[in-house]
């Protein structure tokens, strides 16, 4: 008896020493944690975290350490995968150890004990549903936030749970329940659920207004702001142009309005000028801190491709590439350089970039971009590389047919050619969104542009897009719009063999009173292109040289990769030629330009073949009355085909 009572006593001391150790551990621990000063995404925060978890594995505080840490350096599936661990235990010992203080209060006393506490659990639940939707769990996003929604506190410090479920319904409306079983049969239905709870938005502070008004005066349009952020996106998804802008300038009132959304509401108007607008305000308000894709530089860039301002493309994102690295955004970042590349007539280096795309595990990151759309941008310029490179093998000689090796290079890009396009189409046809996203040629989520949809559909049936498109100009209200949609009308008319009707459309874009010379150089380009195929089929030569021209002087870079032939003087200023330098010339000769002599309707490229610094050099200039279009000098020092990178320079290509 005596010895079972003396056993019962230690125990209790142990018991007791135990719980005073974990007492002490817990006390050290919140010291630590009040005397933190620095990010979370800092290295001394996770050192800090191993160490309050080795004091006391069991309290929450550590883990939150860890999961802020974790979450913060995420840049792939892998990084979130890791956050949502550390997340998820944080949270289960905070509901496990503080139920009491996760409770619903309004009384103030009560609430600044369990303040803390809420502040945190907010915050773990938005980085937790954050991480399921990065790493494509959006239904466990979804169970993540309806955590929070249950607790009801009076403040949920600016997280609302029905904003991320709106968003997470609109960003997978195009899957079906047999992806993921939360969402409805048709993206008709998802749309509805995701309007649904942004309407629930608006009255979601009702019941706790009082108390955010007199504690939180800042957030008090909290909810209200949300609603109208959340049904300006899905306005803009649905074209419903006039709704959208109305949510927008209410967003602007409070100064809430995202510029970037903005920017992107204008150009599915195709509205450039309003649109770089937003996008340069978008860039100023971003540190680029948040690794994500900046959308404002994509599509800014897009617009500049527009223009043909190249180089101004490039630099764009080029830019947003050094400053977020190989972070979420770098493969959307990629497929940019590689559609102002493909633009530039530099088909290596397009490649090059598309294919650092294709080989990066792109993380969706705040941004309705997903996948999907992701996958098919980099699926489209290996397919438009491979036609592409047929294309540049024909240019660079036009001898090409007889040549052996230059034959086996052409098959080789048609075999992949076709493939490529045989998924792209098939995917295109599966796609539920083809009609609002591509049809529609500018949508919100749409981030292939006009000239690259034309080359997705243009072998499709003319008859069955000439009637989508015609009945979009009696139903679309974007009239900026209707010039390309009459654009797609007549190349479709013309892919049919019906010329007169193809004439009539594309002369009435280039007569349209919204055209814009300055922003819609790409455009422009292509009816001309078209026209001039147009009335050489009719055999109307001098109109389809009139349009030669007039498609050269928009954006040149596109005419060697044409199926027509451009027309040059040529203007050698040596009066002698070494044997090298006539090999050089007869090379540039055998490029599929059409040389004419002494007509000045026609670019001249001037050539002179010196020496300098020892080294043999052409110079060169592209005339055209008398203005210089291009210029510059050629060093032939290690280039095998000298001949033929002068006929691109005449197309202000540079290539390697």
């Amino acid at each position: 008896m005596n010895s079972t009572s003396t056993k019962i006593r230690l125990t209790f001391i142990c018991f007791f020493l135990g719980l005073m150790t974990l007492f002490a551990q817990r006390i050290e621990i919140d010291r630590l944690e009040r005397e933190f000063r620095g990010s979370y995404s800092g290295r001394k925060a996770y050192e800090l975290s191993q160490k309050m978890i080795q004091l006391d594995s069991t309290y929450y505080v550590g883990h939150f350490f860890e999961a802020n840490y974790r979450y913060d350096r995420a840049s792939d599936k892998r990084g979130y995968e890791s956050a949502i661990k550390s997340l998820v235990k944080a949270v289960e010992l905070l509901e496990k150890d503080f139920y009491r203080e996760l409770r619903r209060t309004t009384d103030i006393r009560t609430y600044i004990d369990r303040y803390q506490y809420q502040r945190k659990y907010a915050i773990l639940i938005y980085y937790l549903s954050k991480s399921y939707e990065y790493i494509d769990k959006p239904g466990e996003a979804i169970k993540a936030v309806k955590r929070l929604q249950k607790r009801d506190f009076v403040f949920n410090f600016g997280i609302n749970p029905y904003s991320n479920i709106s968003w997470i319904y609109l960003r997978n409306r195009m899957y079906s329940p047999e992806k993921y079983p939360f969402l409805k049969s048709t993206i008709e239905e998802n749309l509805q659920l995701a309007s649904k709870y942004a309407d629930s938005i608006k009255d979601s502070d009702k019941n706790n207004q009082w108390f955010i008004n007199t504690y939180w005066p800042d957030y008090g349009n909290g909810a209200l702001l949300s609603y109208y952020h959340y049904k300006n996106i899905i306005y803009s998804h649905q074209l419903k142009t006039d709704s959208a802008e109305y949510f927008s300038k209410q967003l602007e009132r409070y100064d809430r309005l995202s510029y970037n959304n903005y920017g992107n509401l204008q150009f599915i108007q195709a509205k450039y000028d309003e649109a770089e607008e937003s996008y340069e305000k978008a860039r100023k308000n971003d540190n680029y801190e948040e690794k994500s894709v900046k959308e404002f530089d994509y599509m800014q860039s897009a617009v500049k491709i527009f223009k043909n301002d190249l180089s101004a493309a490039k630099i764009i994102i080029d830019r947003s590439i050094k400053y977020l690295g190989p972070s979420p955004g770098f493969g959307w970042n990629n497929i940019a350089l590689s559609r102002a590349y493909y633009y530039s007539g530099d088909l290596k280096k397009s490649k090059e970039f598309r294919d650092k795309a294709a080989n990066f595990k792109e993380i969706h990151v705040n941004s309705t971009w997903g996948e999907v759309s992701y996958n098919r941008n980099t699926l489209l310029f290996k397919y438009l590389y491979h036609k592409k490179s047929i294309k540049e093998l024909k240019f660079r000689d036009k001898g090409y047919w007889y040549k052996p090796k230059t034959l086996y290079e052409i098959s080789k890009h048609h075999f992949k050619q076709e493939n490529a396009h045989l998924l792209l189409t098939s995917e295109l046809s599966a796609d539920p969104e083809r009609f609002i996203g591509y049809y529609n040629l500018f949508a919100s989520e749409n981030n292939l542009f006009f000239d690259e949809i034309w080359e997705l559909i243009k072998y499709f049936n003319p008859e069955y897009f000439i009637n989508i498109f015609e009945k979009k100009l009696q139903e679309d209200e974007r009239e900026n719009v209707h010039k390309y949609f009459n654009y797609f009308i007549g190349q479709f008319h013309l892919e049919d063999g019906e010329y007169d009707l193809a004439i009539e459309k594309l002369e009435g874009v280039l007569k349209d009173e919204h055209l814009n010379a300055t922003n819609e150089k790409l455009l422009i380009a292509r009816v001309h292109e078209a026209l001039s195929k147009a009335y050489l089929e009719k055999d109307n030569t001098a109109f389809a040289n009139e349009h030669l021209l007039a498609f050269y002087m928009n954006f040149p870079q596109l005419v060697p990769y044409s199926e027509i032939e451009m027309k040059f003087n040529l203007n050698i200023v040596n009066i002698s030629l070494t044997p090298e330098q006539e090999a050089i010339v007869e090379e540039l000769k055998d490029s599929n330009i059409e040389w004419v002599e002494n007509d000045l309707s026609w670019p001249t490229l001037k050539i002179n073949i010196t020496e300098k610094d020892n080294e043999p050099t052409v110079d060169y200039e592209v005339l055209i009355d008398n203005d210089t279009k291009f210029e510059g000098s050629l060093e032939l020092k290690s280039i095998e085909t000298p001949g033929q990178l002068l006929a691109f320079k005449a197309f202000g290509i540079n290539l390697e």
